[in-house]
């Protein structure tokens, strides 16, 4: 029997002696509750943070999602405020530390401190995503640095090795003409890279008229997401379009598509998702839109335990066409806190994605607000004028009610550049001040 390649993992990660057979649903839960209660005793164990806030808690010999969802959440304030109190091990068995800057004007730096057997899984995960996008022989052009140990684009460098494959790191995009002349020259058939620097590709590509059949995939990462840059990919390079989600803190790989292209398959055995509602914080079913919040069963460095992402996702329901009993995250995650509020309601840089990539001749734009008025700066040619952004963005409900209204101006500026309309890889956001 055939087994999706995503099963072949899990069965391993598990320590299932044979690929005989996969693990239904029930028996995945189960096998995941059991590592969260070991995680719980080793963290209240050798934490202070953990010993601090599971301390009195009693754990039940056999623990249940209900039961586990009645724990109390941690935030990413609390990161901040003592990083080194979540520490499960001497900082001697540290590989890595990763500093995460507030998203905010203020705050402390998070600090994610990994393991060398957190990279090793983390490498091993995409090992075997990645084999339906790259086959041995293979090279995958990565949009990302790749000289830092135990960063991405080195995991995947040596992840790919493993099969054959190869991931050449590109670095950070900074032109669009000179991302496709790298592709050209390393023969790439597959990019792994943020949305907004993917299409910035796929417009140079189209305007040099490439073929359709060189480029085999898309492994879109690190940033949300929006359809028309997934459409766009498909368009351009004819290729297959894969998503991925993950997060710094839970150890990168979070969820991946399969080829059937349905909803993200999650590494449960890793990373552990429940969706619930962000004021109440009750459990949610799948198919409903809430917060994400993950725990790390298998980290005994550093992990989480009903930790606050401050995304907004829901699980799918229904199986997926593959069969896999890993549970499907939607691709459409947002972040939860944003938008930017209008008299006519929230405004979200989701939205204006939406909008705006589906524009022929955007290659990229960035977003901020000032004096009650929206500054829209878009990167493109010729087929994009400053009037038909405009037009797209008035076709925006709540700019529409806005602009109607005289609560909103719009300042459009288009830009006939191959550079991305934000530098570096950061996430974006819809800014209050002018970049």
């Amino acid at each position: 029997m055939s087994h999706p390649i995503l099963d072949r993992w899990l069965v391993r990660r598990m320590g299932w002696p044979e690929i005989n057979d996969v693990p239904t649903r029930r028996q995945l839960f189960q096998w995941q509750m059991a590592r969260l209660r070991e995680t719980l005793f080793h963290a209240r164990t050798h934490s202070p943070f953990y010993a601090r806030l599971y301390g009195k808690t009693p754990i039940p010999d056999t623990l249940t999602t209900e039961e586990y969802a009645r724990l109390p959440m941690i935030t990413p304030d609390d990161l901040r405020r003592s990083p080194e109190q979540f520490l499960c091990v001497s900082q001697d068995e540290i590989a890595r530390v990763v500093t995460l800057e507030s998203s905010g004007t203020t705050g402390s730096p998070k600090r994610v401190f990994h393991t060398q057997e957190d990279l090793e899984a983390t490498k091993d995960y995409f090992d075997w995503g990645m084999r339906p996008l790259v086959e041995p022989g293979q090279t995958a052009l990565v949009l990302m640095p790749g000289g830092r140990p135990g960063g991405v684009g080195r995991l995947l460098m040596e992840a790919l090795e493993r099969t054959g494959a190869r991931a050449v790191p590109h670095g950070v995009l900074e032109d669009a003409r000179t991302g496709v002349n790298h592709l050209l020259e390393e023969g790439a058939a597959c990019i792994v890279g943020s949305p907004p620097h993917v299409n910035m590709l796929t417009r140079e590509w189209e305007r040099r008229d490439l073929p359709k059949d060189m480029i085999r995939s898309v492994l879109f990462c690190w940033d949300e997401i929006p359809d028309a840059v997934c459409f766009n990919a498909k368009n351009a390079f004819g290729c297959t379009v894969f998503r991925h989600w993950g997060m710094i803190e839970t150890g990168l790989g979070g969820a991946v598509e399969c080829e059937h292209g349905r909803g993200m398959h999650l590494r449960e055995t890793d990373v552990f998702v429940e969706i619930v509602d962000p004021e109440t914080g009750n459990l949610l079913p799948d198919g409903r839109f809430g917060e994400v919040i993950v725990s790390t069963p298998m980290r005994r460095g550093m992990p989480l335990l009903r930790y606050r992402t401050g995304d907004r996702g829901r699980i799918l329901t229904g199986e997926c066409a593959c069969g896999s009993p890993l549970r499907r995250l939607d691709p459409l995650i947002t972040r939860m806190h944003g938008g930017v509020p209008l008299e006519t309601g929230t405004l979200t840089l989701s939205t204006l994605g939406k909008a705006l990539y589906a524009l022929p001749g955007l290659w990229d734009f960035t977003a901020w607000f000032s004096k009650n008025t929206l500054h829209i700066q878009v990167c493109g040619d010729s087929a994009c004028p400053a009037d038909k952004v405009r037009t797209a963005l008035t076709n925006i409900p709540t700019v529409q009610a806005a602009l109607a209204g005289k609560t909103l101006k719009l300042a459009v500026k288009v830009r006939n550049t191959t550079t991305p309309a934000v530098p570096g890889l950061g996430k974006r956001r819809l800014l209050t001040t002018e970049p």
